[in-house]
C-alpha cells in the first residue's frame, strides 16, 4: 500500500509541474480528481494482497508514462512531437490548363 501512495503522490506532482509549466496556473481540480479516482481504484484492487504488487506496479507504470510525456519535443526520444509533411502521389500526370472531365458530354 506505500508503494501506490508514493505513485500517487509523484502523479499529483507530475500533474501539477505539468499544468504550472504550460499555462502558468494551478492544475484543474477535474484533472487531480479524476487522478486520485483512479489510484483509489488501484488501492481498492491492492486490498487484496495477491494483487497488491500488480495493482503498484500499474500505477508506476501509468506515472512513468506520465513523465515520459512531458517533455515530446525533447531529441532524447527522437521529437516525436515534430509533424512531417504528407505527400500522396497518384501515379498520373495532368497537361496543365486541362481538366479530367475533357472530351466528355459534348
Amino acid at each position: 500500500m506505500r508503494g501506490l501512495t508514493a505513485a500517487w503522490l509523484f502523479g499529483m506532482g507530475i500533474i501539477t509541474w505539468r499544468a504550472i509549466a504550460r499555462q502558468h496556473q494551478p492544475p484543474v481540480p477535474g484533472t487531480m480528481l479524476a487522478a486520485s479516482g483512479f489510484f483509489a481504484l488501484l488501492a481498492l484492487v491492492s486490498e487484496y494482497q495477491a494483487a497488491a504488487p500488480a495493482a503498484a506496479a500499474i500505477g508506476w507504470g501509468v506515472d512513468l508514462a506520465a513523465l515520459l510525456n512531458l517533455f515530446p519535443d525533447s531529441p532524447l526520444f527522437g521529437n516525436p512531437g515534430a509533424k512531417q509533411p504528407v505527400t500522396v502521389s497518384t501515379g498520373t500526370t495532368q497537361a496543365p490548363g486541362t481538366t479530367t472531365a475533357a472530351g466528355r458530354g459534348a
